[in-house]
């Protein structure tokens, strides 16, 4: 059998009985936790202009079925309740305040006389005295331990109304009017004060053990998660009626779920749809949230209702439920689930979909911001949604870049993106993120390619408060002639040069100058430092060409800052050795330092090699930049 859910009032779980097992330790809350529940209560209490049935809502109380002993005054009585796995600090808590009200406000008149309930009871299977105590919690009593506790909270509970009456000048006997109300009325009869609810969880199941329920909820503070309760409303048995086919039913929702969850769960799934992990257990919880959101954006009336602490997605199902759940709502919802879940789908599957929302989600946009992108009229084929992503990276996430005119040396103009080692780095970022893609989606629709960018490996790699920031912007060819200051770096570069430049075993004199320097850092290394590249036949860039889009490519910054000032010959091996071993480079990036682009075999990287990488940008990204001012 499933568990089931509901909210239900503080009213609701007047007189009723409930138990806490000898694996539970006593009340132990403090102060603050007394204050922050007061105060929390309070805020709700005083709220201005609340919508109708609007409510409070404390965290979950899981229950049990159970039945007892109560022995009182030499009588045993059997008492059918509940048994308490988690929620038995807040629910003592309110017991208390109860009787707080009961001393201090409704004096002379029992909760029985005054509102036709009697207060709910607590029972400890290892402290029976504490059933009793709980009656006069004012009474100062450090016999025990949890007496002391118990009379401590009380005193906080006193402490937190003097104190609101002094600060907020507030009249005595109206602010515990004000709680009192909140705590008494309930779903059918609540005034515009509103009401306090708690998420009620029931156990149902025979072979529930409530000790694994405990340890699992409280071991490191594993509290219910939205998508649990969710899952409890969904599965509820009376939601499906009865006979083989109300089991069915349940079963395949109960099926689909799984199915959902798994594919949510697939991590190169997750990082297409979102920029950072998700550490929940359940990612299911993704879709809800966003349904959530949804309705919150198109009714400020449900936003009231709904609140803003961490159960707002549960509480938005709850409402959008009703009080009586019947198959076809379950249906109607799970459908609706369902239709997002398979829009993301069909959005990860189509490979060209894939390349440009994941570069939206790069960008900062929302799933919701771009569902609500491809979901107005005027999309009616995926032609349209295509054009959409277009345009929406195009006119929002690019609208910085703009061509400049040059003349060139035959006195023809000719034009160049605006972007360059000094340009805004987010920008350029975007720019080469996104040549990347669409490379990859020009060459999948030619059938060149079979290949997804991985957005784990590039949006994983990040800092600098969740922006991703460590991919450098990185020259092709080195930004300067020498800032080599370090003997270490000074050793590996010279080192590096061995390796990767034949020609200096050529030369015996020059050999045996690095390796003498290497060994013991005798002799010049910037006459070294020119004397290598004048043997590996390195072309000298102006600095404007060093630093143009052409020179410029992106690389994670750990194999990035491994080589620093590294001679190209260097750096394309260094290139190759990470990709063989598994580290994740950018298929632009290796197929320039593979000098892919310009068809020149050559160990060089010249300026005809810059302007032909460029160029190779300029036309991949056509679609996505403004026209060109043809006009003379």
């Amino acid at each position: 059998m499933n568990n089931e859910i509901c909210l239900k009032s503080i009213s609701e779980l007047l007189e009723e009985s409930f138990y806490i097992s000898a694996y539970q330790r006593g009340y132990r809350w403090t102060e603050q936790q007394i204050f922050d529940l007061l105060n929390d209560i309070y805020s709700f209490a005083k709220k201005k202009n609340k919508s109708e049935k609007e409510f409070y809502c404390l965290q979950p109380i899981i229950v049990k079925k159970h039945s007892w002993i109560r022995t009182s005054n030499d009588k045993e009585e059997t008492i059918v309740g509940w048994d308490v796995v988690d929620g038995q600090q807040r629910l003592t808590t309110i017991r208390i305040l109860f009787k707080y009200l009961l001393n201090e406000f409704l004096t002379g008149r029992s909760l029985k006389q005054r509102y036709n309930k009697d207060l709910f009871t607590i029972e400890y299977q290892t402290r029976p005295e504490f059933y009793e105590f709980l009656d006069n919690p004012e009474k100062e009593d450090h016999s025990n331990i949890d007496f002391y506790h118990i009379s401590e909270a009380y005193n906080f509970i006193a402490k937190w109304f003097n104190q609101k009456v002094e600060s907020d000048g507030l009249m005595f006997d109206d602010l515990c009017d004000s709680i009192t109300k909140l705590l008494v009325y309930n779903k059918t009869n609540q005034k515009e004060e509103g009401v306090v609810q708690v998420i009620w969880y029931q156990l149902v199941d025979e072979k529930a053990n409530q000790i694994e329920t405990f340890i699992r909820i409280n071991l490191g503070k594993i509290s219910l998660t939205n998508s649990e309760l969710i899952k409890a409303l969904f599965l509820q048995e009376r939601n499906f009626g009865v006979g083989d086919g109300a089991k069915l039913k349940q079963l395949q929702i109960a099926h689909e779920w799984d199915q959902i969850e798994n594919f949510l769960q697939d991590e190169d799934f997750w990082w297409f749809l979102n920029k950072s992990n998700n550490e929940a257990s359940s990612h299911i919880e993704f879709i809800f949230d966003m349904m959530c959101k949804i309705a919150v954006k198109n009714d400020e009336d449900i936003a009231k209702l709904l609140g803003n602490d961490k159960f707002v997605t549960f509480r938005y199902f709850n409402l959008l439920f009703g009080e009586e759940i019947d198959y076809e709502t379950i249906k109607y919802n799970w459908d609706t689930i369902k239709k997002y879940f398979e829009t993301f789908v069909e959005w990860y599957e189509n490979p060209i979909w894939y390349h440009y929302i994941g570069f939206l989600v790069y960008c900062g946009e929302s799933v919701l911001d771009i569902f609500n992108l491809l979901t107005v009229p005027e999309i009616e084929t995926k032609e349209d949604v295509t054009d959409a992503l277009v345009q929406r990276i195009k006119n929002k996430h690019l609208k910085g870049i703009s061509w400049i005119e040059k003349i060139d040396d035959n006195n023809e103009k000719t034009f160049a993106l605006n972007l360059c080692y000094v340009s805004d780095k987010y920008l350029l970022r975007k720019a080469l993120l996104l040549f990347n893609l669409e490379y990859i989606v020009k060459k999948t629709n030619q059938q060149n390619l079979i290949y997804k960018f991985p957005f784990k490996a590039f949006k994983a790699n990040k800092k600098n408060n969740d922006i991703n920031t460590a991919w450098d912007i990185e020259h092709i060819d080195s930004a300067t002639e020498n800032s080599l200051t370090k003997n270490d770096d000074q050793n590996i570069w010279l080192k590096n040069a061995l390796i990767d430049v034949p020609e200096i075993n050529k030369d015996k004199v020059l050999f045996a100058e690095i390796n003498n320097f290497i060994t013991s850092q005798k002799g010049d290394f910037d006459q070294l430092f020119k004397k290598v590249q004048a043997i590996s036949n390195e072309e000298q860039l102006t600095d404007e060409l060093k630093n143009s889009l052409g020179n410029l490519t992106l690389l994670d910054a750990g194999t990035n800052r491994g080589y620093g000032n590294a001679l190209f010959v260097t750096k394309r091996r260094i290139i190759i050795e990470k990709d063989k071993k598994g580290v994740f480079i950018p298929i632009c990036t290796k197929n320039v330092f593979l000098k892919y682009f310009d068809g020149n075999t050559t160990g060089k990287w010249t300026a005809e090699d810059i302007i032909a990488y460029r160029t190779e940008i300029e036309n991949t990204l056509q679609k996505f930049l403004p026209t060109k001012n043809l006009t003379k």
